[in-house]
């Protein structure tokens, strides 16, 4: 198995620490190999910003992602600049409250929306990593659970929970909703 992952965005949406996050959780008690890269503009915050993850149960001879399995996009320029090379069965999750894209295909999650009702802006990352991993396989909640519960200092950690839970939350209402809508059109 070789996964992926590559986040796109702004810098200081917390593309980076997302990436890391996951990179971290997919090593807790795994036997997979892990690489993390980032790349990112000379602006501190704004500039476009990617980065990626490769996990593998073999080993990793190339560290940069080459075929993209799983693309998350937290805003339009990180979407439009870094969507160049998704193939046809790439999974996509866009921040709907700032990506507009024509594919229905795409999974869309309200990151920012989410973010903002919790009165955090800055927890987008969170929301948006809650619903990846509920897609990801072999990645489970109370891992990155635990991961981000020993990354954050307690000041900070109960918003991360919550807004990583929203995010999980919206993304299992929206594949049940999903399976229902599938189960319904079976029966016609």
């Amino acid at each position: 198995m070789r996964l992926n992952v590559r986040f796109a965005g702004a810098g200081g949406q917390g593309i980076i620490l997302s990436s890391v996050l996951l990179a971290k959780a997919y090593g807790l008690g795994e036997d997979f190999n892990i690489s993390q890269t980032q790349s990112y503009g000379p602006e501190a915050r704004g500039g476009a910003c990617k980065a990626e993850v490769v996990v593998s149960d073999e080993d990793i001879d190339y560290m940069k992602v080459d075929n993209v399995d799983v693309f998350i996009a937290y805003n339009q320029k990180g979407y439009d600049k870094y969507c160049i090379d998704l193939g046809n069965s790439a999974m996509v999750l866009i921040n709907s409250t700032l990506v507009r894209t024509q594919n229905p295909n795409h999974y869309e999650i309200p990151g920012t929306q989410i973010a903002e009702e919790m009165g955090k802006p800055m927890v987008v990352n969170m929301v948006m990593l809650g619903a990846l991993t509920k897609l990801l396989p072999k990645l489970h909640y109370d891992k990155m659970l635990n991961t981000i519960q020993g990354d954050f200092p307690a000041p900070l950690r109960a918003i991360n929970v919550e807004a990583f839970d929203k995010g999980y939350q919206y993304m299992e209402k929206m594949l049940e909703a999903k399976a229902e809508s599938s189960r319904k059109e079976l029966q016609q």
